[in-house]
């Protein structure tokens, strides 16, 4: 029986770092060591000042935290890529998916709005149906009898768990979700954390239901937690220690509690595969769905010109990037060797222990806007990767996805050489699962002659010298070249396929990038042109 998970959660931070941490710090020194620190609200403020001492690492974080969001649109500027450090062991997690810890706890989120129940799009603060059944997918993916997850964190509450018998919550309209109440209800978590502007809240612990009224599911603890150093002495910060749910007994995991309460949602949402189309609100405020009703102008996201701010790509200060070189941010160990345009370097959760990435040193988007020299040092990084893994006995695929991302990055994956010919099939096969449209380019091709300088695109180059092409469309999986590798016909790993569940602690990824240097050192011609600039 695998060891229970000490975990932290915590309300808006609102750039409250200093008290958030001292608290930590306090808590820690009382009660041992926690292994995660959740923070499921805004963690970014109007002054974000006491920051720079975390980021000088003048002070220090005293246990690692996942930062979650943004639901505020004047935050968005702060936020990294995802999977990257804000600040030294700070990580940023984006604003859905699923993630399993070192200690085999499933934590699954959505934050932000809700953009069809609030009636506006707040850019990169706003989320869609499509990306509740995203989450919940993730959290069914791979197994056969679904049990629930460990925590949810959401920023908005699921419409019915206020209306608790013993305990009513006051809580605004506006923070209340039809679409989160679908996910919660359909994820059965075990713990589900929220945010609030000012009182804690939490309800009695309620029955999960199933489609089977007669089966018995987990229950449910809601916890709303006071923005960090409330004013009002409201509790801001709570902690618990949890046994994974995938190693739980189901004695255990069923086990009923004196004050526990029947499910607070309507079971007819369990009956919902996708959660509904249209959002109406009726005479009394209250939001519901129309299952059967066609897709209108409203329930479409608006599109317009090339004019609209809201779809233009942010501006990237190199000085803040994560993966320019020069930036104070660049995670310096995860480099293995660097060329006189390009570097080479380990990803945060790699599919194989010689998975690195081929980044430009200056700040380019992408190959296709990439300078003339640049392109043609990838290319001699790519030819002495196929030559440094066919010496053991495997074939390089190369991929990159200009598509919601701000610097170039070009994964390079070995695979076994008997894999080869599944390569391209396993590829079609997966695009066609999720509706895309994969062309498939001769040998040689370049991507400058199909894609147009800026414009979005998934491009993988094979062993076989064939090309692999796309041109991604709304809601393009921002993990399609891992799901495919990641795949049982190549790597089987499929537990892989989100880089989050596989993140390696900082002494692994010192032990892979020292291991890969010595085996490439034969090949690395980087070492050529330092002993040439000597």
């Amino acid at each position: 029986m695998s060891e229970k998970q000490k975990t932290l959660f915590c309300g808006d931070v609102n750039g409250n770092f200093n008290a958030l941490f001292s608290r930590v710090e306090t808590i820690v020194k009382k009660s041992g060591s926690f292994d995660v620190l959740l923070c499921v609200g805004n963690f970014f403020g109007n002054d974000n000042s006491q920051l720079d001492a975390y980021r000088m690492r003048t002070r220090k974080v005293p246990v690692t935290t996942y930062v979650f969001g943004p639901s505020d649109v004047n935050h968005v500027k702060y936020y990294c890529e995802e999977g990257s450090e804000i600040v030294p062991n700070v990580i940023y997690m984006g604003r859905r998916g699923i993630f399993t810890t070192s200690s085999e706890v499933k934590i699954a989120y959505l934050t932000g709005l809700s953009r069809r129940e609030l009636g506006k799009e707040i850019p990169s603060c706003t989320f869609e149906p499509s990306d509740c059944s995203a989450v919940r997918d993730a959290c069914y993916r791979g197994q056969s009898e679904y049990r629930g997850v460990d925590i949810l964190i959401t920023t908005l509450w699921p419409t019915g768990v206020q209306q608790d018998e013993c305990q009513k919550a006051e809580v605004n309209e506006d923070k209340l979700s039809n679409l989160i109440a679908w996910l919660s209800i359909h994820l059965k978590p075990r713990y589900h954390l929220v945010p609030t502007a000012n009182k804690f809240y939490e309800r009695q612990p309620y029955r999960n239901q199933g489609i089977h009224q007669d089966y018995k599911e987990c229950a449910t603890r809601f916890i709303a937690l006071a923005p960090v150093g409330s004013k009002a002495k409201e509790k801001w910060i709570y902690a618990c220690s949890l046994q994974p749910i995938a190693k739980m007994r189901m004695t255990d995991l069923l086990q009923s509690t004196t004050d526990e309460t029947e499910c607070p949602f309507d079971p007819d949402l369990l009956k919902q595969h996708q959660p509904g189309k249209v959002v109406k609100v009726s005479g009394n405020g209250q939001f519901f769905f129309n299952m059967d009703a066609s897709e209108d102008d409203h329930g479409k996201r608006k599109r317009s010109g090339g004019d609209n701010a809201e779809r233009k790509r942010r501006d990237i200060d190199p000085d803040t990037c994560w993966f320019c070189l020069s930036s104070p941010s660049v995670e310096k160990h995860l480099v293995i060797c660097v060329g006189r345009h390009c570097y080479l370097a380990l990803p945060k959760g790699p599919l194989t222990p010689f998975h690195v990435l081929i980044l430009p040193i200056a700040h380019h988007q992408s190959v296709t806007k990439s300078p003339e020299e640049v392109v043609k040092e990838i290319k001699q990084f790519k030819d002495t990767l196929k030559k440094f893994y066919g010496c053991m006995n495997n074939v390089g695929v190369f991929f990159e996805r200009n598509y919601k991302t701000s610097h170039m990055q070009i994964q390079c994956v070995p695979l076994p050489k008997r894999c080869e010919s599944q390569i391209l099939e396993v590829f079609q096969d997966e695009a066609g699962i999720n509706r895309i449209e994969l062309e498939v380019l001769p040998p040689y091709t370049e991507i400058s002659q199909v894609a147009l300088p800026g414009s979005p695109y998934f491009h993988a180059e094979l062993p076989s010298g064939e090309h692999v092409y796309a041109k991604p469309k709304q809601h393009f999986p921002l993990q399609f070249g891992r799901d495919v590798l990641s795949s049982p016909p190549l790597l089987d790993c499929e537990d892989k396929a989100d880089w989050r569940q596989c993140l390696l602690s900082r002494e692994e990824e010192d032990s892979l990038v020292a291991s890969f240097r010595e085996k490439f050192r034969p090949f690395d011609f980087t070492a050529d042109e330092d002993s040439d600039s000597d």
